[in-house]
């Protein structure tokens, strides 16, 4: 697979994801979020396992450790971010989730003694710079125990990537995508029990956006990104978390009539900018040297 390929595929994993807030709020209106999460990623698990049941026959006791690893790193930026959203607004949790894009290239820097490459960094910042044009809106950062909250799961999710990165060199990519789902699922109903009253959703409209969290979200989503991984940097890899308030600003605009600011424009335009911008100085690169 090739490096285009694999960010094509992380990107639409990071994208999907990007749509869960919508449905999980649908979701939520009769269960807690541990329990939320512990149903949805069981369900993703039973799905993907039944549908490549003969390719992860062949899965290791190390890629189910590293799947458990994975998955417990997932869990803890999901229980960061639910109980700082408690006190803290959603656009500020929004963007203070999405600053894993510097936290990255500077956790890959320690954890592999390399100075992050001048472009990984650029391209961190642009993307900050757009994440924050769409998602602030005159928040202030006030560094209270909610934020704080939400950062460590932006400090959670930016070790999964590297983690992430340095198991799917050796491991099956699809064995990881497939089994860590498991662990999230098998570690959220633990909390659910620990700490929510475990209740069982009745309504349809919930079943529906749990389904959608499950099918797309999680069998899709979460699944695809260890595949695209073992191709690309953890740099790269964390640059397209840019795409998750993309997403939920464009599915704002659809489903719940809101608009675009123009600030809203200029930060979709920098996210995107950030994105593309290394393949197009690359072309550039080589149509001067042909």
């Amino acid at each position: 697979m090739t490096q285009r390929k694999a960010e094509a595929l992380i990107a639409l994993g990071l994208t999907l994801r990007g749509t869960s807030l919508l449905f999980s709020k649908l979701a939520m209106q009769t269960i807690g979020p541990f329990t939320l999460c512990g149903i949805r990623f069981l369900i993703s698990f039973a799905v993907v396992a039944l549908i490549f049941h003969k390719q992860i026959r062949s899965v290791t006791k190390k890629e189910v450790l590293h799947s458990a690893i994975v998955g417990f790193l997932y869990f803890c930026c999901m229980a960061f971010e639910l109980l700082g959203l408690r006190t803290t607004p959603s656009s500020t949790t929004a963007f203070i989730e999405n600053t894993s894009v510097v936290i990255v290239p500077l956790l890959a820097a320690i954890v592999y003694r390399r100075l992050p490459k001048r472009m990984d960094i650029l391209c961190a910042l642009i993307a900050l710079a757009g994440i924050a044009l769409m998602t602030l809106k005159g928040s202030k950062l006030a560094f209270t125990p909610g934020e704080l909250l939400v950062f460590g799961g932006a400090v959670s999710y930016a070790i999964t990537v590297v983690v992430m990165d340095m198991v799917t060199v050796d491991d099956n990519a699809l064995n990881i995508g497939v089994f860590h789902l498991f662990f999230i699922g098998f570690f959220s109903l633990l909390a659910a029990f620990a700490f929510e009253d475990f209740t069982i959703p009745t309504s349809a409209p919930e079943w529906g956006a749990i389904l959608y969290l499950a099918l797309v979200c999680g069998a899709i989503g979460f699944t695809i990104q260890p595949v695209g991984q073992k191709y690309t940097t953890p740099e790269r890899a964390s640059l397209y978390v840019a795409t998750n308030p993309l997403a939920a600003v464009i599915l704002g605009v659809i489903f719940l009539g809101e608009r675009f600011t123009f600030l809203g424009i200029i930060g979709c335009g920098l996210i995107l900018l950030s994105i593309f911008l290394p393949a197009a100085l690359e072309n550039g690169l080589a149509r001067k040297k042909a």
